[in-house]
């Protein structure tokens, strides 16, 4: 039986902070601007919907940086590649771009 070094597999601490970021906190900026938007009928644009847009371009970049510079992974623990990358991009715009006009809609 052959064992394998957990140490050795484990990402360095950055690679870990842009996972973290990637999968966790960008996330939670998001959804937590976009109830307030919703809940506070923020006009558009507003200074949360360029929170929303800058923690998306970092997300996206984080994701980028994980996988080219620290061996990203996908959230299910396979090795990732910038297909991953192009598939998680294009998901995450769309997806706050549905979002957030669907937090303005509610708002108002």
């Amino acid at each position: 039986m052959q064992q394998t070094n957990i140490i050795e597999d484990a990402p360095a601490p950055a690679g870990c902070a842009l996972r973290l970021f990637w999968m966790l906190i960008g996330n939670a900026i998001v959804y937590a601007s976009l109830a307030v938007i919703a809940m506070e009928g923020a006009a558009f644009p507003s200074p949360l919907d360029g929170v929303v847009w800058v923690t998306v371009v970092l997300s996206i970049i984080a994701r980028r940086v994980d996988i080219t510079r620290w061996s990203g992974k996908t959230a299910s623990g396979e090795p990732a590649s910038l297909v991953h990358w192009r598939r998680f991009s294009a998901t995450l715009l769309v997806m706050t771009a549905v979002a957030s006009a669907l937090a303005h809609w509610i708002g108002k």
